[in-house]
């Protein structure tokens, strides 16, 4: 088996567990702070705007069609093809956006006025979208996402994050102790708020993907997690009185050269995609590689050492191991 960690490390995270504990404390902050005052930049899904679904005559040139919206639409839009002869195209289109262009008028001096026009009349934007498409588009579908629709879906959002997370801590509670559940709960929260607060800062478009991104973090986070969990309930049956905090050291380290193989090799992949992915597949790309990255770090340094803040039973779980190989004989 290829082994990028030599057998026989032994680094000393629990030694310093005091720093990965502050680290960790810094970036949770750091990043609600960024929240807070900066804010994300809701994407067309959650802010509102125009989706149109339009059958070209031909299959367009996707990279032409997007330099021609940039100079029609100072603001988000997408585009995404769609079907096997790449004639469907989905324009999204952000709704100040298409406002702004629609009304855009040198000679105007009440450009709010105009704004508001068009916002009760929506089927301007709708017009100007078909008008610049051009003729013998056929269109199959056009919407107009609501601000209402937008913080529903936003609300649907942050509860489909917190119960992806608490069913994950309740898996774990079932499957280990309730320790490790709340040790795996505190680092998928941090997790979940740093690829949050990334998205704050680097201003990339919060947008139905960054649900993905959060929760493709979260799970990527847990499964290392388990990993190192499972090291660690083995080695209490198997040293049963080497003391806990060397016990929890030889597990991180026991498991070191899996988990960093595994980040590591997703790690290279989506990388890639970041930088020759281009502009729509890098802004998803970048959250992800973010995550994955989080979460790797705080299952080896942050879940395993947070046992040691609770009073873990080694003899409840040495005799749970051996119910289990019991019934499984």
């Amino acid at each position: 088996m290829i082994r990028i960690i030599p057998d026989g490390v032994n680094i000393n995270f629990i030694g310093n567990k005091g720093k990965i504990f502050v680290c960790s404390i810094i970036l949770t902050v750091s990043s609600v702070l960024f929240l807070l005052i900066k804010g994300l930049n809701y994407g067309i899904d959650f802010k509102g705007g125009y989706v149109i679904e339009a059958r070209f005559p031909s299959p367009p040139n996707l990279d032409d069609l997007r330099k021609q919206m940039a100079n029609n639409y100072k603001g988000d839009f997408s585009l995404q093809q769609l079907g096997v002869d790449g004639r469907d195209i989905v324009i999204k289109l952000d709704a100040d956006a298409a406002y702004k262009s629609v009304t855009r008028d040198p000679s105007s001096t009440d450009q709010q006025v105009l704004e508001q026009q068009v916002k009760e009349n929506p089927q301007q934007i709708i017009d100007q979208i078909k008008e610049f498409l051009g003729q013998n588009v056929e269109y199959r579908k056009v919407e107009t996402i609501g601000p209402t629709v937008g913080k529903e879906l936003i609300n649907n959002a942050i509860k489909a994050i917190i119960l992806s997370i608490f069913a994950i801590a309740i898996y774990v509670a079932i499957r280990f102790e309730w320790q490790f559940a709340v040790c795996g709960l505190i680092a998928l929260a941090q997790d979940c708020i740093g690829i949050i607060g990334a998205y704050s800062i680097l201003w990339i478009d919060f947008n139905a993907t960054a649900i993905v991104a959060i929760l493709t973090t979260a799970s990527y986070s847990i499964n290392d997690s388990i990993v190192i969990f499972d090291r660690i309930r083995e080695n209490i049956k198997r040293y049963k009185k080497m003391p806990i905090e060397e016990l929890i050291n030889k597990s991180i380290n026991d498991t070191l050269s899996r988990t960093v193989l595994t980040a590591g090799t997703t790690l290279l992949a989506v990388l890639a995609l970041c930088i020759w992915g281009g502009d729509v597949i890098s802004a998803f790309s970048i959250p992800i590689f973010i995550g994955i990255g989080l979460g790797t770090i705080s299952s080896i340094a942050l879940s395993a050492p947070l046992l040691l803040l609770f009073n873990l039973n080694r003899d409840k779980i040495a005799m749970r191991g051996l119910t289990q190989m019991t019934v499984v004989k």
